[in-house]
């Protein structure tokens, strides 16, 4: 089956390294997956799309301009013609807007995965893109949403249960992952860090240096909890992002210099894990993270705040500990029972058992299969039957 992929990426992020492994599960079964990049004219070659070509997967760079002109929408059908595939899966917005719309003579059997949603602003260019991602899902084949908590979401009021799949993200063991890191060329570890977390018990976060991710509040805890352990711990948080300077800033107010440090971007981050002795995530929000899934195979102890589907991936608090966002006594309790190896016993079980098998890449290519065939063999008005 030859499947054409369409996301518009701003770099590497959750949606983008999901697509990568679900292609990679693709070919290793004898499908032909294409990965169709949608970025404005005149942009050069991304990191995406060289990551992607790098694991050996067929990269169509689509160069269109931003706005849903029948221009545009034209380009991409072409795009999307020299391909010839047999199914087109979206994965965003963009491909959803222009393509969705269209008689599904002209574009084929189609279906579209929600990784995540936020809520914007009223009137906004967002929420206008909102509006209309909307209307096109309604003539869509199928949606697909990653975690059963987000059926209820609004934009999906309208599309009819017989459309609508659950299918969980899923990443590949342990090893596969590690293989992938040396075969794309990934640096090592900097020796600065793996020196830093070797040398006390350390809490590792991981994430995007934004309000959402709630690391302000992990460092008030984490200064609460370090002064009833006495210093004995460490917190290290990797990333980058718009609140460095604010962290940074609070870090120095709350004289933590030295046991929390702000380590900035680290390609494969999540094996600074392996010599962790805890995994944190401090959101507000969050949809399905792929970095939860990432450390429930190194063997931590995880701390997570109990919102978007992370309650669900870790099994209602069987698999990690639950505590409720912005909540800076619970937080640092939690901080604690990690640190101190009471909590170490309902931590994930380790290496590839670590993994639920929903959350499985191989799993995941299986059912978006499966998915295909029910789209490809729809009529026209019809209905994809359930996966």
């Amino acid at each position: 089956m030859r499947i054409l992929h369409l996301i518009h990426s701003e770099g590497v992020y959750g949606a983008e390294s999901i697509l990568l492994y679900l292609a990679r599960e693709q070919q290793r079964r004898g499908h032909e997956p294409f990965i169709g990049s949608i970025r404005d004219p005149g942009t050069p070659e991304t990191p995406f799309e060289a990551l992607a070509r790098c694991r050996g997967l067929a990269v169509v760079p689509i160069r269109i301009a931003p706005r849903p002109t029948p221009a545009v929408v034209r380009s991409l059908l072409r795009a999307v013609r020299n391909v010839t595939p047999d199914v087109l899966h979206s994965h965003g917005y963009k491909a959803n807007i222009l393509l969705g719309p269209l008689p599904r003579r002209l574009r084929g059997p189609m279906l579209s995965t929600l990784h995540g949603w936020t809520a914007p602003r009223r009137l906004s260019a967002l929420w206008l893109y909102e509006q209309l991602d909307r209307l096109s899902l309604l003539r869509i084949d199928a949606v697909v949403v990653v975690t059963r908590r987000m059926l209820q979401l609004p934009i999906l009021r309208h599309v009819s249960p017989a459309r609508r799949l659950v299918i969980e993200n899923g990443i590949p063991t342990l090893p596969q992952r590690l293989g992938d890191l040396a075969a794309a060329g990934a640096a090592p570890l900097p020796p600065e860090l793996v020196e830093f977390v070797a040398r006390r018990p350390t809490l590792v976060a991981i994430g995007r240096l934004s309000a959402e991710k709630g690391f302000l509040v992990l460092l008030e805890a984490f200064a609460r909890a370090g002064g009833t352990n006495g210093g004995q711990m460490q917190l290290l948080i990797v990333g980058e992002g718009a609140e460095r300077a604010r962290l940074a800033q609070r870090i120095a107010e709350l004289r933590l210099s030295g046991i929390a440090r702000l380590a900035g971007y680290v390609e494969g981050a999540d094996r600074l894990l392996a010599q962790a002795a805890g995994f944190v995530m401090s959101s507000y929000t969050e949809g399905m993270p792929l970095v939860l899934l990432e450390a429930m195979q190194w063997r931590v102890p995880i701390l997570a705040t109990a919102v978007g589907a992370i309650p669900e991936m870790l099994d209602e608090g069987r698999r990690g500990l639950l505590v409720p966002p912005d909540d800076v006594g619970m937080l640092a309790d939690g901080l604690l029972r990690i640190v101190t190896g009471r909590r170490a016993a309902n931590a994930a079980a380790g290496g590839e058992q670590a993994l639920p098998e929903p959350y499985t890449s191989g799993r995941m290519a299986e059912r978006y299969l499966r998915a295909y065939d029910a789209v490809r063999a729809a009529r026209s008005n019809g209905r994809a039957e359930r996966p």
